[in-house]
């Protein structure tokens, strides 16, 4: 478990292999990119508050871009840039005291090592498989029983958070109550390559616009960035939803050409030979 745990890490870190999956997009995802990154500066700079938290803020929209668009293709390195995107907006929900997502973020940063060890074995276990060069990780079903968990648990989880954060003094309960129970549901399918991880998000997505909103109404420090990231990551999850539905066929397009070129190579040595 150890060894496939560093190994996944060393992978997801590994600069020549961070740098080679920021490059290998499509003319629409570097437009999507190009966008996001965009939304995040400009309401960074039109916002006119540069304390700590408007700075946090700002790099942890951009780590989180990089994440998104990462996850969205199913790539090892997007742990990183997880890593990097929840560890800072950690800081900016503890200093708007959003107990909700105190909570959903410290689960977030734990299961980026968690991710890191399961796509590496899935990753290990698909090239074992079939001996395909792909790096992205196939989409799998939920169950019926399956996706029935999920829903009570889920209820279970909000109930729980939203008598803790009445407890401790927390804003927007209600609506805050959602963020872990959804975050979890989401994290643990996108852990495991489930399609339906995209319900979980999409809906996390809406209530933390409507959040972060809220908070930017009542100058909640480092609430623009904030609000604009959350925006972002809510069109992105429609991206992020299509790219997963059609995930097998991504990807045996893309394990479909890297065949073909490696045939055109071998007759190309063959006739040289």
């Amino acid at each position: 478990m150890m060894n496939d745990l560093m190994n996944g890490v060393r992978n997801a870190v590994n600069p020549k292999r961070v740098m080679q999956e920021l490059l290998d997009f499509k003319a629409g995802e570097f437009a999507l990119i190009a966008v996001m990154l965009l939304a995040q500066i400009i309401s960074f700079v039109f916002a006119g508050s540069y304390g700590a938290a408007d700075w946090i803020g700002l790099i942890s929209g951009i780590c989180i871009v990089f994440n998104l668009i990462l996850v969205d293709r199913g790539r090892l390195t997007n742990y990183l840039w997880g890593f990097l995107g929840c560890a800072t907006w950690l800081w900016v929900a503890v200093m708007n005291h959003l107990v909700g997502d105190i909570f959903s973020q410290i689960f977030y940063v734990i299961m980026q090592f968690v991710g890191v060890y399961v796509w590496q074995r899935q990753l290990d276990r698909q090239k074992n498989a079939d001996s395909s060069k792909t790096e992205e990780v196939k989409a799998r079903n939920i169950t019926w029983w399956q996706a029935l968990l999920a829903v009570v648990f889920t209820v279970a989880v909000y109930l729980i958070v939203v008598f803790t954060s009445h407890a401790t003094g927390g804003v927007q309960i209600w609506l805050d109550g959602t963020l872990l129970p959804l975050g979890i549901i989401g994290q643990v399918l996108m852990t495991y390559g489930y399609r339906s991880q995209w319900i979980a998000w999409l809906l996390l997505d809406v209530i933390k616009v409507v959040i972060w909103w809220n908070q930017l109404a009542a100058g909640g420090p480092g609430a623009m960035s904030m609000f604009v990231l959350q925006v972002v990551m809510l069109v992105n999850g429609f991206y992020g939803t299509w790219v997963w539905f059609h995930k097998d066929n991504v990807i045996s397009e893309a394990a479909s050409k890297q065949s073909q070129s490696d045939a055109s190579n071998t007759s190309v040595a063959a006739a040289k030979a």
